[in-house]
């Protein structure tokens, strides 16, 4: 579980093609847990230079948000969420489950890249901004040394 594997090499097999990232999505839902982490890994890398194949897999991403109880994916579907479109009400469902997360979570990873997905989230959905705000510093003030950074960090951002 503390190596990442062969994902990179996934993520050059996968490259921009629709199909094989089908495949790796359905690494998400796997019963093993180093399937998930690693899946979850690798979607997250691809995406970051072709996020548009996210899209027809929103709805499942959705889900995932509102059903994944292991922190390697959380942290990853945190990134993920912030590179696609949302209503204003899944937007409002994504800050709760994110915010419910950074009140539960015992990884300080989830915690800080829920707090980044929170504040990308507040910048495309303003009616998120003054509680993220607010968040943020509760957050600068408590946590650990990363969470206070972060928070620090997107506090001199607005």
């Amino acid at each position: 579980m503390r190596s990442i594997g062969h994902v990179d090499e996934v993520v050059d097999i996968v490259g921009d093609n629709p199909d094989r990232f089908e495949e790796l999505m359905t690494g998400l839902t796997d019963d093993r847990p180093v399937v998930r982490m690693r899946s979850a890994d690798a979607v997250e890398k691809v995406t970051r230079r072709h996020p548009e194949l996210l899209r027809p897999h929103q709805t499942t991403l959705f889900q995932q948000l509102h059903l994944a109880t292991q922190q390697e994916v959380r942290w990853h579907l945190a990134q993920l969420v912030t590179r696609m479109a949302w209503t204003e009400e899944e937007a409002a469902d994504i800050v709760r489950v994110l915010t419910g997360w950074i009140d539960t979570e015992t990884s300080n990873i989830v915690i800080v890249n829920a707090l980044q997905a929170l504040f990308d989230l507040s910048m495309i959905h303003p009616r998120f901004r003054d509680d993220v705000i607010t968040l943020l510093k509760e957050k600068r003030e408590s946590g650990s040394p990363a969470v206070k950074s972060r928070s620090k960090k997107l506090l001199r951002n607005v």
